[in-house]
Parts: C-alpha cells; sequence; structure tokens
C-alpha cells in the first residue's frame, strides 16, 4: 500500500498529537491529550477522548446498486459478505465520492481537508497509476459540499478485481493555497478519464498531482488524518471483500466488534445512522464511495 496508517496523527505519542493540537491552536484537544500521554499506556485514544478524527481503523460496508427496499432506509452489508458479480471482470466503471461527513477532526472552526485517491487501471497487459486529489471544507458533524464527485472514470477492471487507496490531509498552514488551487481547476475536479488502451499523457498528469500533494503534506503544519486501502475482488473466500454495482462505506474506525447489521443508510438524509429508528447519525467520520458502470449514472 502506499499510504501508511503510521503516518497519520492518531497513531503518534498522545505527546505528539498534544504537541500538534498547541500548533494549530486547539488548546482544549491538547490539554486532553497531555493528560492522556502522562499515563504512558498503549490505549485507544478516541476511547479516552472522543477525538475520533484519532481512529487509524477502518470498517468497510455495501449497499447494494437498487437498496434493499423502496423505503428511506437501507440496509448496510459487510463487504465481505456478499457474491461478487463476475460480470464485471473486464468492465469499464466509474468511481464517485458521493459523500464524505465529517464529525471531527483536529482544530476549531472551518476545516480545510484534502482528500488523495490512487489505484491502478488495466490497460491491456498493462497497468497505470490513477492518481486524484480534492481540497474541501467541512465543519464538526456537518458533510463537505460534494456529491457523486467523479474520482475515477473508465476504470477498466481486471480478473482479480479493482483496489484503491485513500487519505485525508489536515491542511492547517498558510502558504499553500497556490498549491491547493492547482487541484481546484477543472482537470483534477473532473477526474481522469481513462481509455482501454495505456496513456503516456497520464504519466505526467499523474506525477504533477502526486508532487502537488506531497509538497501540501511537507510544509507546515499539515498532517495526515485517515488512510484507507479498499480492495475489491471475485474471490469466494469469506474474508475478502467483493466487488458489485452500488455503494462502498469506509468509517473511520477502531472498533473491533463493528457489526453492519446494526446500522442503515437514509436515502433523505444522506446519512449512516444506527438501525434503531430515530437514532442520531453515527458519531464518526466516513466516506461513501459508488460504484457504477462507465456512462450509466450513479444509483
Amino acid at each position: 500500500m502506499e499510504f501508511d496508517k503510521s503516518d497519520c496523527i492518531g497513531a503518534k505519542h498522545p505527546l505528539e498529537i498534544a504537541a500538534y493540537l498547541e500548533e494549530i491552536g486547539d488548546h482544549e484537544a491538547a490539554s486532553r491529550f497531555h493528560q492522556l500521554g502522562a499515563r504512558s499506556q498503549a490505549i485507544s485514544v478516541p476511547f479516552f477522548t472522543n477525538d475520533q478524527w484519532a481512529n487509524t481503523g477502518a470498517a468497510i460496508g455495501f449497499i447494494p446498486e437498487n437498496g434493499s427496499s423502496a423505503g428511506d432506509r437501507l440496509d448496510i452489508l459487510h463487504a465481505t459478505s456478499m457474491a461478487p458479480d463476475e460480470r464485471l471482470q473486464g468492465a469499464s466503471l466509474k468511481i464517485t465520492l458521493d459523500r464524505f461527513y465529517v464529525h471531527n477532526y483536529p482544530g476549531s472552526g472551518r476545516h480545510e481537508i484534502l482528500c488523495e485517491f490512487t489505484g491502478k487501471n488495466q490497460a491491456g497487459s498493462k497497468s497505470e497509476e490513477m492518481r486524484f486529489a480534492l481540497k474541501t471544507i467541512a465543519t464538526d458533524g456537518s458533510a463537505a459540499p460534494l456529491l457523486s464527485l467523479p474520482i475515477f472514470v473508465g476504470v477498466n477492471v481486471g480478473n482479480d478485481g479493482l483496489s484503491f487507496e485513500g487519505r485525508t490531509i489536515n491542511v492547517r498552514s498558510g502558504g499553500t493555497d497556490m498549491l491547493v488551487e492547482a487541484l481546484d481547476n477543472s482537470a483534477f475536479k473532473e477526474g481522469l478519464s481513462l481509455l482501454t488502451t495505456a496513456q503516456p499523457v497520464l504519466v505526467p498528469f499523474v506525477q504533477l498531482a502526486k508532487g502537488v500533494v506531497r509538497a501540501i503534506e511537507k510544509q507546515g503544519n499539515n498532517r495526515p488524518v485517515f488512510s484507507f486501502g479498499l480492495g475489491l475482488d471475485f474471490s469466494k473466500t469469506a474474508t475478502s471483500a467483493k466487488l458489485r454495482l452500488g455503494s462502498y462505506v469506509v468509517v473511520q474506525t477502531n472498533e473491533v466488534g463493528w457489526n453492519w447489521s446494526d446500522f442503515v443508510f437514509s436515502r433523505q438524509s444522506g446519512t449512516v445512522a444506527p438501525k434503531l429508528s430515530g437514532a442520531s447519525p453515527i458519531a464518526l467520520n466516513y466516506m461513501i464511495f459508488g460504484v457504477t458502470r462507465a456512462g450509466q449514472a450513479a444509483p
């Protein structure tokens, strides 16, 4: 995997996290991590502080393409629990970022967040790198202002399935405006349109996106917050995530006993919530990705 979870701020020692929070002016949160660091224990940070951005694990769920019912609340399956759709071998797919919900992020007020995604496109006998990056904003307890944003368009699925990685970076340093603006132009926003043959012209474009993100990451108080890998294949094994058309939900959580049967997706509110009727949306950061055939509208 290209993105390393150990680089995320939540993987650091509580005293290192506290120092970072002091630097970005979040003194209240910093005091919690100072207290935690003084205990000198290897414990789950979010369990004790409720700073859910410090989670370094992920739970992967799946919402079928046509939903589980005609109503508002859709069941969410574990991504390993369904059968793969073998008809997608060799298919051309589109991946969209349909929702990014921010429960809490380091710092206070408005968060400026850089999202980066990378993967491989099977172009005949060759495999070419895909990369897409975008900047968005959100406040705690809100969704970022984006909906069904194309990340990769025309992705060719190999016989082994499809995989891509994603991560987020908390942008808290001045002097990155020009770099961030580079990610706001139409070429980056509209995603990469890939053909069925290798395209040398994409190589410098991909490297440019990679270089811009690395430059932002290395400046001042900008820090990775969350990273994940999503490998979707055609295996019959019970432990691998399967590739189907629909929506994949990636929740930032360290909860070991996560059970997707306890949660639903509300079409009306666009949120993931406990299955219990009337319950509030989950108090965790999460992303939802749509997987459709290229040229087809997202579900």
